[in-house]
């Protein structure tokens, strides 16, 4: 290679088609509905918000701190989301080092502009960092808008995305599984086997053996390892 490695890299961040498209050109810009920022969540500090917050929000990115923040959060969504930020933690508390970068987060809530209007948002986030001791510490932050329309807002929008399986975890059993065979996936996440489970809920390994083929059915699952992941019922 005969070329200078940095010259040779500016040319081929010349060559992006997305600096200059053809809207751009003609003066004409599509409506921006989503922005990104960096939450450090150890000082409880927006550590950086891209540009694309003014133009969403008609705020600075420079003024907005995490107190203006939440003042700016539609007052009948606050309890919402810190009850929904408590499940956050719960569900990581137990998550150390890479596990925590496994999972995804979302829910909606609703946000008052410069201008005194509110708008709908889509939070996704997921961890960026974890400290020394293991633990999450930076996370990256996605918020989309929705829509202008309040009517619409589902304040019982929460949902946990496992990156490694591509599936939401259910957190709701929308497989409408009975107490007994919760009982049973908790003991095979034990690492109890069939039989260990027989002895233990005084069932015999047949029952044990049906009820594990109709739990899989029900969650049409392949395994109980896929099945686990599902229902979140491990640390």
């Amino acid at each position: 290679m005969n070329k200078n490695p940095h010259k040779q890299w500016v040319d081929i961040l010349q060559q992006e088609k997305g600096k200059v498209t053809q809207n751009a050109k003609t003066g004409m810009h599509l409506p921006q509905k989503s922005y990104t920022f960096i939450f450090d969540t150890l000082n409880n500090k927006l550590q950086f918000i891209n540009t694309d917050f003014t133009t969403v929000t008609g705020y600075s990115t420079q003024e907005m701190t995490t107190e203006l923040y939440l003042q700016n959060m539609h007052p009948e969504d606050l309890e919402g989301f810190f009850e929904k930020e408590l499940r956050v933690q719960d569900f990581t508390n137990d998550l150390r080092d890479h596990k925590v970068f496994r999972y995804k987060f979302e829910y909606c809530y609703r946000m008052r502009k410069a201008d005194g209007t509110y708008f709908t948002l889509l939070q996704e986030y997921q961890a960026l960092e974890v400290n020394k001791e293991g633990y999450w510490s930076k996370s990256i932050v996605r918020h989309t808008m929705l829509n202008n329309d309040n009517d619409s807002y589902d304040e019982t929008h929460f949902k946990i995305y496992d990156k490694e399986q591509g599936v939401y975890l259910d957190l709701d059993n929308k497989f409408n599984l009975t107490k007994r065979e919760h009982e049973i996936i908790q003991l095979i996440k034990d690492g109890l086997t069939s039989k260990e489970i027989s002895n233990t809920l005084n069932l015999s390994t047949n029952t044990i053996q049906t009820h594990r083929k109709n739990i899989l059915n029900k969650t049409q699952t392949h395994s109980f390892i896929e099945l686990i992941t599902k229902l979140n019922v491990f640390k």
